[in-house]
């Protein structure tokens, strides 16, 4: 646990167990004893939850907007019987048989599906590379062997 705890700022139905959460913000304590910020101060600001039968939320930009949408002032005035914001989408599923299906007429025009464009293996930079490696191989080359000794033309000792 932190060394200072931070005020709280709000109250909202906890959406796992629905009981009432406070709402706090993240750091503002430690500003508030200090002076200072905490020395991570990615997620200053950011609001969280924390319920008595859950613990703390995470922290992160999604739960921060819950928050924002389903926030009360304080706890007396936090309706517990308000559905949350994300209430789950219901889905209607109807059946269709396959003669149906078969006796329909297609009234849409077909479009032609293009294909993918490959790339092509010599690109431009890959082309460029292997042209460049192959002039540092050929110059090692040449400076690794050994040089040929030039006979002078003049022989002065005979």
């Amino acid at each position: 646990m932190s060394k200072y705890d931070n005020p709280v700022r709000g109250a909202v139905v906890c959406p796992v167990c629905s009981s009432v959460a406070t709402v706090h913000n993240v750091g503002e304590g430690k500003l508030i004893a200090e002076g200072e910020p905490p020395k991570n101060s990615r997620n200053l600001g950011l609001k969280y939850y924390r319920c008595p039968k859950c613990g703390n939320s995470s922290i992160s930009k999604s739960v921060n907007s819950f928050i924002e949408t389903n926030m009360a002032e304080d706890e007396n005035t936090l309706d517990t019987d308000q559905p949350l914001v994300k209430e789950p989408v219901e889905v209607i599923v109807s059946e269709v048989s396959t003669s149906n299906v078969e006796s329909q007429v297609l009234t849409e025009p077909l479009t032609e599906v293009k294909p993918e464009e490959k790339h092509s293996i010599f690109s431009t930079k890959r082309v460029l590379m292997f042209l460049c490696a192959l002039m540092a191989g050929a110059w090692m080359v040449r400076t690794l062997l050994p040089k040929k000794k030039v006979e002078e033309a003049a022989d002065g000792d005979n």
